[in-house]
């Protein structure tokens, strides 16, 4: 990767702002290779305020303002500095910047939909937006899928996956829409990460339901075997296949298929008992689909748009129903499908030196 030759000092005064997605993982059967994007988002404003020791004044608002520390040690921010290295910038000139960043976020913690990854994704892309314009200037306005070159969102989504051990929430997050994703053979090393957008049916109205109930992403992945029987990876990829190839057909039981899965859903069933009761409220109410929202403990239906608000109404009354018998607490509502992924908000040059 050429080095930009853009000094510390020449960063100062540079600022800008990004939002990013909340997604959902897996929608049953594509465990970790699915991921949607929903407009629920984060936003992320850094500024570059001086040359130091890699200081940060950190502040938050909304979802988990109490308890993300305002250090390095919060991948938001440890994710700025690694954008501004992987735009181009000398490790030791990009950390020894000091930063004013500050974070709204609206995305849960723990709940299935991605918060991890829109931190990260978000601090990738803020870092990144800062040198990744014409000539090594701050980046313009608009996806960053179109602000930035190829060879450096690549190396974006290479970074996300890396620090969020898995590359399905991280591709949402920064493409936008229903993507698949994963590692092929290739690349430098060997293996490289490659993702493609799906089509989604015109009729697809996502409605979630976030529970007050939080189940970290660790504990419901120590639920799962090591291994899993020949006939459930077997049905897995067939309803995968399926599923995708009727999405893609503009079939909304696409959804339906997808949600079929045996390789994940029923083991942290075991762990979060009322996800049977809520997936089948939603069904019971004319959902064409429902499912965990990743790790949980949200939950994902699908409804036909061809019923109107009506039958949007009844699967989010079913849902809200039913997480009071279950006592999840919480509400669901109705989103729409993300198409752009992680955007640059605003930008500013400031002085330089």
């Amino acid at each position: 990767m050429n080095r930009l030759a853009l000094t510390a000092e020449q960063l100062v005064g540079r600022q800008v702002e990004v939002r990013v997605p909340a997604t959902v993982a897996n929608l049953g059967a594509g465990y970790d290779v699915l991921g949607l994007a929903l407009d629920l988002y984060n936003d992320l404003r850094v500024a570059v305020t001086g040359v130091g020791a890699g200081s940060v004044e950190y502040a938050a608002n909304g979802e988990g303002a109490a308890t993300l520390p305002a250090t390095r040690a919060n991948v938001a921010i440890d994710a700025v500095y690694r954008g501004l290295i992987e735009a181009g910038v000398a490790p030791a000139e990009a950390n020894r910047l000091q930063l004013a960043i500050t974070a709204v976020n609206r995305i849960p913690l723990a709940r299935g939909l991605g918060s991890s990854a829109a931190a990260v994704v978000a601090g990738l892309a803020a870092g990144a937006a800062l040198v990744a314009g014409q000539g090594g200037t701050v980046a313009a306005p608009g996806t960053c899928v179109e602000a930035f070159d190829d060879e450096l969102i690549d190396r974006l989504f290479a970074a996300a996956s890396q620090i969020e051990g898995h590359p399905d929430n991280a591709a949402a997050a920064l493409f936008g829409g229903l993507v698949a994703s994963g590692e092929v053979d290739g690349g430098v090393n060997g293996r490289a990460l490659t993702a493609r957008l799906i089509g989604t049916p015109e009729d697809t109205v996502p409605v979630i339901l976030i529970p007050e109930l939080e189940l970290p992403t660790a504990l419901m992945r120590a639920a799962l075997p090591k291994s899993v029987p020949l006939a459930d990876a077997s049905h897995n990829a067939s309803r995968l296949a399926l599923g995708v190839a009727a999405l893609e057909a503009g079939d909304l039981q696409g959804f339906a298929l997808l949600a079929d899965d045996r390789l994940h859903q029923p083991y942290r069933a075991k762990r979060y008992a009322a996800l049977p009761t809520l997936i089948a409220s939603a069904l019971g109410a004319g959902a064409v689909s429902a499912c965990l929202a990743g790790a949980g403990s949200a939950i994902l239906a699908i409804v036909d748009d061809a019923g109107g608000d009506a039958a949007i109404a009844r699967v989010i009354a079913a849902l809200d129903a039913a997480a009071v018998t279950t006592k999840v607490g919480g509400h669901a509502r109705q989103y729409e499908i993300d198409v752009d992924g992680v955007t640059i908000v605003s930008s500013a040059q400031g002085p330089t030196r």
